[in-house]
């Protein structure tokens, strides 16, 4: 029999294979590289595999060793250094989760808000440093002459299909809350040196320069504006939430992005059921492959669903990037 220790190395060895071919190739072939580096290194996959499982996952690690000193490099350059920073990486990977915070989803959020008027009272799940929480800060191009919002604002910009539904403009923010794990302070500048270390390297290999700068631009937003983010399980906050959220406004939106993925799927359908009993707008922005509801079938694997209560209507890119309605599919 296979030692445990072996086959878990073998595990994580293949799973890096699995995510540089699946997730990383065409997105950043920088991180393939190093996915791919990690599966071939015997050594470090056993380091890796020494982790717990949910601490396994490439974009932390890889997060981590950048903030530990690890430069975007080719494997074959940073190899060494990875290994000798070791000790520093595992310990941050330790600390901390991912908490991606990508403020351009808000540009693939608002269309959830197309028929509601204002003011509301938004509230975050999974909410990290809460940058989706402003999309009334923000101006939005969803193509060729397609604005929302005021000209003064700064710009997201998304590739929408068609028959993607605009509000004619975004609804103002009465009160804004949100519930992580770990919610993140928009004002400490270790926040944004971890929500940076976040964003993938480029197909260049370089940081990606225009994801930086939204990423920065929110932090700004938030830091002028804070929210009310509450540490915690969101099963166990989202009612006391829901019900401070209607003291504020009359119409409550509860939304999230890239969550569902850290629930296994019990806790999945109690969150839906939840939501679907609450009486509040929820727009759910998920990976296909975690999602919740009725199926998608216009959707690939690597796509996320857009779905306003419960029902899916639309494709979007992980990152915000586009947005598909349904009926254009």
């Amino acid at each position: 029999m296979e030692p445990l220790s072996t086959a878990l190395s073998s595990a994580v060895s293949a799973s890096y294979e699995r995510w540089a071919h699946h997730e990383a190739d065409a997105a950043s072939p920088l991180y393939a590289g190093w996915a791919r580096g990690i599966a071939a290194d015997d050594a470090l996959a056993a380091l890796l595999a020494e982790l717990p499982q949910r601490k396994r996952q490439p974009n932390l690690v890889f997060a981590a060793a950048r903030t530990s000193g690890v430069p975007l490099a080719p494997w074959s350059a940073v190899r060494d250094a990875f290994a000798s920073q070791w000790p520093r990486i595992r310990a941050t990977v330790l600390s901390r989760v991912t908490q991606t915070n990508e403020a351009r989803r808000l540009a693939t959020l608002v269309p959830g808000l197309h028929d509601i008027r204002g003011p509301i009272a938004l509230i975050e799940v999974g909410a990290s440093a809460g940058l989706c929480l402003y999309p009334d800060k923000w101006r939005y191009r969803f193509g060729p002459g397609k604005y929302v919002g005021e000209a003064n604002r700064p710009l997201l910009e998304t590739d929408a299909s068609p028959s993607v539904p605009l509000p004619a403009e975004v609804p103002q923010a009465a009160w804004r809350g949100g519930v992580d794990l770990n919610p993140l302070d928009p004002a400490d500048p270790a926040t944004k040196e971890w929500l940076e270390a976040l964003i993938w390297p480029n197909a260049h290999g370089e940081p990606d320069g225009e994801r930086v700068d939204v990423l920065r631009t929110g932090l700004a937003i938030a830091r002028r504006d804070p929210a009310h983010l509450v540490k915690g399980d969101l099963l166990e906050e989202i009612e006391g939430l829901v019900t401070e959220a209607k003291r504020h406004a009359r119409r409550v939106v509860v939304w999230h992005s890239a969550v569902l993925a850290y629930l296994d799927e019990r806790d999945r359908t109690a969150f839906a059921d939840f939501m679907r009993a609450s009486g509040v707008r929820w727009i759910s922005n998920e990976g296909k492959l975690v999602d919740v509801g009725p199926a998608a079938p216009w959707a690939d694997p690597a796509d996320f669903v857009l779905r306003i209560d419960g029902q899916p209507v639309a494709r979007t890119n992980p990152h915000g990037r586009s947005i598909d309605w349904a009926s254009d599919l």
